[in-house]
C-alpha cells in the first residue's frame, strides 16, 4: 500500500545530513482540535504526541531523538497504542512505523500538502467504520481429535501402524501426517468461512490471514461498521458460545484499519 510503504519513504527522503532528532508520524485523520491524554509516545515516553495541521487534515505526530535505532517492542506498542486509540472514535490513516521527517514543517510541506486530496479521499472511504480482529485458537487440540474421528483414510491408517515399530513404517507414517496436515487446512478453512459468514451482516469488508501456529485456527480482520458494534460482539459472542471447549476467540480492537485501507 504506497501510502504506508512508499508515501513514508518519500516522508523520510525530506531529511538531509546527520540529525540527532525528528518527528515521528504516527498518521493522519481529519483535523481535530484535541487529542486523548496520556498518549504513549515513540523513541521517548516523555515527548507529548501532538497535531500538526494543514487545510483538512492532522498528522498525529511526537518528537524523538534518533540517537538509537526504532525497532523495540515499547516502540511498536506506542505506535500502535496512539493509532488504535485515536482509531475508537474516528476514521485514521496509519502510517508504516519507523516514519520519521525532520520538522514540523517538514510534515506539512512533505507530507499533508502534497497529499491533501489523496489523504482526504481514503478518510472518506473510511468514515463511520474501524477494525477489529478475530483470532483463535483450538481448545487441547480439538482440530486433531475432529480429524482422527472424521477422516477414514487417517483412520485406516492409524489402525495399520498400531504395533509397527516406527523405523518399520516411515513411509506410512509420513503418509499419515500429510494426510492429517492436509485434513487441519481444510477444517481452518471452514472454520473461517463459517466466522465470517456468523458475523457477515454486521461488517463491511474482511481480510482472513494465515495462521502462524499449528494450534491456531482463524485470524481474521474485519472492517465494522461503528454503528454495528453490538451487533458484531454479540454475533461474535454467539459463535464463541457454539465453539466453547472447541475454539476460544479473542476478539480484538477497535483498531486503526491496518488491513483495509483504500487504493483511491
Amino acid at each position: 500500500m504506497t501510502t504506508r510503504a512508499e508515501k513514508d519513504n518519500d516522508v523520510q527522503a525530506g531529511r538531509s545530513g546527520p540529525v540527532d532528532h525528528g518527528v515521528y508520524v504516527y498518521g493522519i485523520l481529519n483535523q481535530r482540535q484535541r487529542l486523548p491524554e496520556e498518549l504513549p509516545s515513540v523513541g521517548d515516553q516523555e515527548a507529548a504526541v501532538k497535531l500538526v495541521s494543514h487545510g483538512e487534515l492532522s498528522a498525529l505526530v511526537s518528537e524523538v531523538e534518533l540517537v538509537r535505532p526504532l525497532g523495540i517492542r515499547e516502540d511498536l506498542l506506542a505506535h500502535e497504542r496512539v493509532l488504535d486509540t485515536l482509531a475508537a472514535d474516528t476514521a485514521v490513516i496509519p502510517m508504516r512505523f519507523g516514519a520519521v521527517v525532520s520538522s514540523v514543517d517538514a510534515v506539512v510541506d512533505e507530507l499533508l500538502a502534497p497529499h491533501h486530496d489523496h489523504f482526504e479521499a481514503m478518510l472518506s472511504e473510511l468514515a463511520g467504520s474501524v477494525q477489529y480482529t478475530i483470532r483463535g485458537r483450538y481448545a487441547d487440540s480439538a482440530h486433531i481429535r475432529e480429524v482422527v474421528a472424521e477422516e477414514p483414510a487417517v483412520q485406516e491408517l492409524r489402525e495399520t501402524l498400531r504395533g509397527v515399530p516406527e523405523e518399520a513404517g516411515y513411509a506410512e507414517r509420513l503418509r499419515l501426517g500429510e494426510l492429517v496436515n492436509q485434513a487441519v487446512v481444510r477444517k481452518r478453512e471452514a472454520d473461517t468461512e463459517e466466522l465470517i459468514t456468523s458475523v457477515s451482516s454486521t461488517v463491511l469488508a474482511t481480510n482472513p490471514h494465515q495462521v502462524p501456529a499449528e494450534d491456531d485456527a482463524v485470524d481474521v480482520a474485519f472492517l465494522v461498521d461503528r454503528d454495528q458494534v453490538p451487533q458484531f460482539e454479540q454475533a461474535v459472542d454467539e459463535l464463541g458460545e457454539r465453539w466453547d471447549r472447541r475454539i476460544n476467540l479473542r476478539l480484538i480492537g477497535p483498531l486503526a484499519p491496518y488491513d483495509f485501507l483504500p487504493e483511491v
